[in-house]
């Protein structure tokens, strides 16, 4: 009996990860555990990795049949790595994870709540940590937590994260001479939240 078509594919561009690959892929397939009911598969897109991330992609896959892995023999770039997910992906809706940095589940999940609106056909989400602000801090403060011992965003280096998502079915048409009638909304949401580690 073969498995259900996935609703949901994520991809995951890496490169020279094998000290984080695992974690990335097991944070997505317990976040989607937790964010959907449909079938989901992730493809991890090895972009033509020099260390052991191919022998740590190989043990994630025989542990998770939800994970699938294709591999760059040479180096060809996130973007490309990106494409090729996305060519091999079989998912209605389709994440694309583009930078090889930690997903940000806020974002796949406003991602998510926008693909209940049929007439979204793609969208991205993109994040910079920045500092909490002094109010916050002063309030969490105010009640007794230790927020403010925690690592600033100064100690470490602020990773930019974005994360596409994009509706199968229109690929044939956004490629055609139809693409040309979709109209393109921009709009930018800030917001501050506090990530359990």
């Amino acid at each position: 009996m073969s498995s259900p078509t996935p609703r949901i594919s994520v991809v995951l561009p890496v490169r020279n990860g094998e000290h984080h690959v695992e974690s990335r892929v097991i944070q997505v397939l317990e976040a989607m555990s937790d964010l959907t009911r449909g079938a989901t598969e992730v493809i991890v897109v090895d972009d033509g990795s020099k260390d052991s991330t191919p022998e740590v992609l190989s043990e994630l896959k025989a542990r998770y049949p939800q994970v699938r892995i294709v591999r760059h023999s040479r180096p060809r770039g996130l973007e490309a790595a990106g494409q090729t997910g996305l060519e091999r992906s079989t998912g209605e809706l389709v994440f694309i994870q583009e930078t090889d940095a930690t997903v940000r589940i806020e974002d796949m999940r406003r991602l998510l709540r926008m693909s209940e609106d049929k007439s979204v056909v793609a969208a991205r989400a993109e994040s910079t940590p920045r500092p909490l602000s002094g109010a916050l801090m002063r309030r969490l403060r105010a009640f007794g937590t230790h927020a403010d011992t925690a690592e600033s965003p100064s100690e470490s280096p602020a990773t930019k994260t974005s994360l596409q998502m994009i509706r199968r079915p229109h690929l044939q048409q956004l490629a055609s001479q139809r693409g040309r009638h979709y109209r393109l909304n921009g709009e930018t949401v800030h917001s501050t939240s506090l990530e359990s580690a």
